[in-house]
This record gives C-alpha cells, structure tokens and sequence, in this order.
C-alpha cells in the first residue's frame, strides 16, 4: 500500500500523494463531502486526481467498503495550472450527484481512491454525519404537516422549524442558505417524539449475530445484521432473507453488495435458515410452498395421484427428492420440500420476533428469496397470516409451479419485482407474453408458470391494465431489462408489479439486482 504523504502545492490546493514503488506520484482531493460536514439529502461528491501516468479509475469507499466509481473528466483548470507536466491535469475533475439520504443517520467515512494507469494509489477520506427523515425518499406530499411547528427560530442564515411532521413523526429541522444553489436546504435533522409509522422499538435491542427461537417443538435459526449506524430509538426497514434449496443464512448476508447496500440505506437483514431431510439438520435445506410437498400442479390438485400431467414434474424423468418428513403428504415422487413445520407460519412469527427485539418500521416489511425461496415469497402474498405482515416481495429465480397462478389475497394486492435470468434452464422464466408454463432444462424435468404469467396476475390485483402487453421500463441499468403495466391503482413511481430478467443463467447477480431491489422497495 502506497504510503500517503500531505502536502502543499501551489494556488493553496490541499492535496495528497503517494510514494509506491514506482515512485510515481498521485495525487487525490475529495473536495465533497466536506469533512465533518452534515449531508440530508442529495448533494455532489466531488474532488479531482492527478497522476504521473494518468488516472484509471476513482473509487469510493464507505466505511471501508466499496461503493461505486465516479465519472472523470470534468474541466478543472486550476489543478492544470497546477500540475502542468501531469496528463489531462486541466481535466481531472470527478463529479456527480449522490442521494446521502439513502443512508441511515450516523456519521460514515468517505474515502476517494485514485488509481493511477500504473496501478498507484492515493487516497483521502471524509468523516461525514448523515441525518434524514423515517424513509430515504418522501413521495407524498401529505406526509409532511407544517401545522405541528411549534416554534420558528431565526438567525442570519438559518432558520429551525421546532416540531416539524414527518411520516408522522415530529422533527426539528433547520434549513440553512446554501451559496452553491442560492436557496435554502436542510443541514440538520433531529427526531423528537415518539413515531406512529408502525414502529416497535423495544426497551433493548438485539446486535448481529445468530438466534433461535422455537416453533413446533424446533428450534428455528436465524442471522440478524444491523445496519451501520444503527440506534434503538429509531425504526428501520427490514428486509427478510430466504435462501436457494440447500443454501443458509449466509448465502445473502455474506455479499458484499448485500451488506454495502443494506448499511448505506439503512435496512435491518434477517436470514433464517430452513428445514433439511434430517430436521432440524441443515441438509438440503428448503422452504415449503404451494406443490412443493404433495407434488401436485395447481391445474391437477383432485387428479390420479400417479398421473405426471397433473404433477409438478415428469415424474419418470425427475430425481426423487422426497423428504422423510413428508411421508403421507406427497402424492408422488416430484415433491422436493420439507413437511415438518407451516413456512408462512413461521416467517410471520419470525417477523414478530425480530419487532420484539429490533426497532422495525412494521409498514415497511420485505421479503425477498432466491430460487426456492423465491418461490416460497409468492405464499406470503396469498395467506391470511402473512399478507397483512409483508409489504412487498422480489422473488429472485423463483416462480410458482404449474397452475399455481393464485392472486395475493389483500384488497389492492401486494407489490413484487421478479426477477429471473433468460438464460436460466432450472427456472426458465418463458418468453416475453407467454402464457404456458416453462419447463426445467436441467437435468430434472419440473414445471412452472411463467414469469409473464404469474406478474400479470399479481398486476391485475393492482387494478393495471393488463388488456395490453407490459411495456419496458427504464430502471438506469444496462443488465436487466424491466416490463410492467400501466394505469395502476398505486400511486407508486414504477409499476407495482414489475417482471425483470437478466441475460443470466440460475444465478442471482446480487450486483445488479440487489440495489434494483431496493430501489423498488422505497418507491413504493
């Protein structure tokens, strides 16, 4: 690691460099955010880079770990009077907007890293705090109530708002004058009162770390992460983690994209563990849904039980993945979960558990699933007891079986984001507009809706207009492809129902789909 050396150059820029084995000089300087400076919503993150050779690439880091790369070019021609023997000097600035308030409040360490064209780095950081409201994007107008203020206080270049509501929480915010956008922003943000969002904040809390707790004579296990930051008077969004068939709580949790983006927004993480062949063992851990125990299609539920065209699989051509505990229950030999326990039982109790024990926001309760937990996530939107519990859910390479094409259960439906591979031969999504079930590819033969099918439903509970196809819609990434219906009862900036797929085989590229997850989840 280059070491990094402070010094002064001339028109008083402050600048850093390094002397790496190259002894080639770089230089770096993070202009914003501001060191010790407080950030509420969306502002610049700014500085520029020099080096001997030419700058590649500036990174940012936050609290250690990586975050994203930041657009170069921008005209900066004091640093190439500056430097003037150093390449592209005069265009070394790097720019762009960042949304701060997708942060949970605390302070965080920003960190510019330039690298250099022969591979040195400089780097300089930024301690920051961040303060925001409940939710990282306010969208209604009416969540925000003036009336409540108790008390306006003035100075030259401020003025606090005492008692300000917010998503039904009181705040003092103080709104300060800005010389870069000549208006007034907020520069701080500070909760008094008590929230009527949903929140449940215990008199503890929780820290990260493994738990258990008992549902049907098991002991059920279960990761909790908290968000960097994290305060136990404040509510938080919680996202609830269902692994792939086999998986475990860590097959989220330990992504680095997972863990960035979770602490950069603010969500509270809980990944359970599911049942295995030798409950409570962890083998071949699965999630139960809809066919997945009897082995029975949802077009063929009173059939012969021996009849494949009714089954969920071709039965002669499919491995027999039969779980001792289902013994009595599957109708053939394509079922492939575990009976022992009610799943949606479970993840209603387990949400409860973690409001007893963490500050959650209750209005704002996700699940998300990969592969067979992706299929499990469908049930909470069609059972009684989980519906009222979940916000939304964003299934991930994981669709019903054949005919299970059940609506959620709540007046007005429940949101989804699907996402699935076009390449995926384990759960083939189909094609744009099919209606017929896909087939797996991949070995087994197992049956399952379309990912046009099964959105489609779930968008006509929204009240959208399904008469037409879902058209595109533009989500800023270049990996995924997203289609949804318009006219919609939501008042939501995307489609409620949104259907996305990746060129990608059965993998979940948590890269691209995990921050296009989150970005559903607070616009709604």
């Amino acid at each position: 690691m280059p070491k990094l050396i402070p010094i002064s150059a001339c028109g008083g820029l402050l600048v850093l460099f390094s002397s790496a084995v190259f002894s080639e000089t770089v230089i770096v300087n993070l202009e914003e955010p501001n060191a010790d400076g407080a950030y509420t919503g969306i502002a610049n993150l700014r500085g520029w880079a020099v080096a001997e050779s030419g700058i590649a690439a500036v990174e940012i880091d936050i609290d250690g770990n990586y975050a994203f790369d930041v657009p170069m070019g921008g005209s900066r021609g004091d640093v190439g009077k500056a430097y003037p023997d150093f390449p592209d000097a005069d265009a070394s600035g790097f720019s762009m907007a960042y949304n701060y308030k997708g942060l949970a409040p605390g302070e965080y360490v920003f960190t510019a890293r330039a690298i250099s064209n022969d591979g040195s780095i400089a780097t300089q950081n930024a301690t920051v705090k961040v303060d925001r409201f409940l939710s990282s994007y306010v969208g209604d107008s009416s969540q925000v109530n003036t009336s409540t203020v108790s008390e306006v206080l003035l100075t030259d270049a401020t003025f606090t708002l005492k008692g300000l509501t917010v998503e039904g929480r009181q705040w003092d915010v103080v709104m300060g004058f800005d010389t870069a956008t000549q208006g007034f922003e907020i520069t701080d943000i500070a909760a008094v009162g008590a929230s009527d969002t949903g929140a449940a904040c215990p008199s503890t809390s929780w820290s990260s770390g493994d738990y258990t707790f008992e549902q049907d004579g098991i002991a059920r296990q279960f990761r909790v992460r908290l968000p960097a930051g994290y305060s136990a008077d404040q509510a938080y969004p919680l996202i609830v983690l269902f692994h792939g068939w086999g998986g475990d709580q860590g097959e989220f949790l330990d992504n680095v994209t997972v863990q960035s983006q979770s602490d950069q927004r603010g969500y509270v993480l809980v990944a359970p563990l599911g049942l295995g062949r030798e409950e409570p063992g962890n083998r071949f851990s699965s999630w139960s849904f809809q066919g997945s125990t009897t082995g029975l299609d949802g077009d063929g539920l009173n059939a012969t039980v021996k009849d494949d065209t009714n089954a969920i699989c071709d039965d002669d051509r499919t491995a027999d993945y039969t779980y001792p505990s289902c013994e009595g229950i599957a109708q053939n030999g394509c079922a492939w979960t575990q009976c022992s326990v009610d799943d949606v039982a479970f993840a209603a109790a387990l949400v409860q558990e973690v409001s007893a024990n963490a500050c959650i926001d209750s209005d704002r309760v996700y699940a998300v699933g990969g592969s067979n937990g992706g299929m499990f996530v469908w049930d909470l939107g069609r059972d009684e007891r989980s519906a009222g519990v979940f916000t939304a859910v964003a299934p991930i390479l994981g669709l019903p079986h054949r005919g299970y094409l059940d609506p959620p259960i709540s007046e007005g439906g429940m949101p989804v984001i699907s996402i699935t591979g076009s390449r995926d031969r384990t759960v083939p999504p189909g094609e744009w507009g099919q209606d017929s079930f896909t087939t797996t590819s991949d070995g087994d033969v197992y049956y399952y809706a379309s990912a046009s099918a099964i959105t489609k439903v779930w968008a006509e509970a929204q009240g959208c207009d399904t008469t037409v196809p879902a058209a595109p819609i533009d989500i800023g990434s270049s990996s995924m492809e997203c289609r949804g219906w318009s006219y919609c009862q939501s008042d939501s900036q995307w489609p409620p129902v949104v259907d996305c797929r990746g060129d990608m085989g059965h993998v979940y590229n948590l890269s691209a789909s995990w921050p296009l997850i989150l970005d559903f989840f607070e616009q709604l």
